[in-house]
């Protein structure tokens, strides 16, 4: 009965958050904020949302800033653990990053990040939507047997409250009223088409080579998909 007063509780907590806030932005900010500071056994916590539909991921919001670099790394070669998890619906965890055979290429990939371990869990959202959330710790004393049993429990009882918000905002998703995040979704997507119809290549290989050129480049994938548009932009006389 407690656990289920407790439940009630959280939701109406949730819903509260989502009717005050402006936007779907500012309601997954204050979400995974919320999973940041209420996840971690006093040891700091890297937190952020992944939602993906029609196989394009995108991060919709994260605790810090630097959480959006390691996530941006796995979409740009369409792998990694956050990835997996909402793909295959399972959680992933990493105990020990560069430790592991599995993910030594991601590992590599993030290694000047400090991160040593990774947990992705699937949040259930409906409408042909996959979503995951991700935490990041570097000390590795951080992810024990509470915290995971802590993380599946929140991401179980955001999943209704995440379908909600998708339902309610999804037009803004794809359309003008985009936060910073989603309005450099709709870039990165722009820039995909201008180097399929250049390269005469998949979608998948455009995206991954997007993502490469940014990493290589040290930028940012949005940065570097106003790059890619820029010259088609001049020659319709946009800028």
């Amino acid at each position: 009965m407690g656990k289920q007063g407790n439940d009630s509780r959280n939701q109406e907590q949730l819903q509260d958050l989502l009717l005050d806030s402006e936007g779907f932005s500012d309601f997954m900010l204050e979400l995974v904020l919320m999973a940041a500071a209420g996840l971690g056994t006093g040891r700091p916590v890297l937190c952020s949302i992944t939602v993906e539909r029609a196989g394009f991921p995108v991060t919709v919001a994260s605790s810090e800033l630097a959480v959006m670099a390691l996530d941006e790394r796995q979409y740009a070669f369409n792998d990694g653990p956050c990835l997996t998890a909402l793909r295959q619906d399972r959680m992933v965890f990493i105990p020990d990053l560069h430790a592991s055979r599995e993910w030594g290429h991601y590992a590599r990939e993030i290694a000047s990040s400090g991160v040593h371990s990774i947990l992705a869990v699937p949040v259930e959202a409906g409408n042909g939507t996959r979503a995951a959330l991700n935490c990041y710790a570097r000390d590795p004393g951080t992810m024990d047997e509470r915290f995971i049993a802590a993380v599946e429990a929140f991401a179980g009882s955001i999943s209704r409250i995440l379908r909600l918000a998708l339902g309610f905002h999804l037009p803004a998703i794809a359309g003008a009223d985009l936060g910073p995040e989603l309005r450099a979704r709709g870039l990165v997507d722009g820039a995909v088409a201008v180097i399929m119809v250049q390269d005469k290549c998949s979608r998948a290989d455009a995206f991954a080579q997007l993502g490469q050129t940014a990493f290589t480049s040290n930028m940012r994938i949005g940065d570097r998909a106003i790059q890619v548009l820029q010259p088609a932009r001049r020659a319709r006389g946009i800028e």
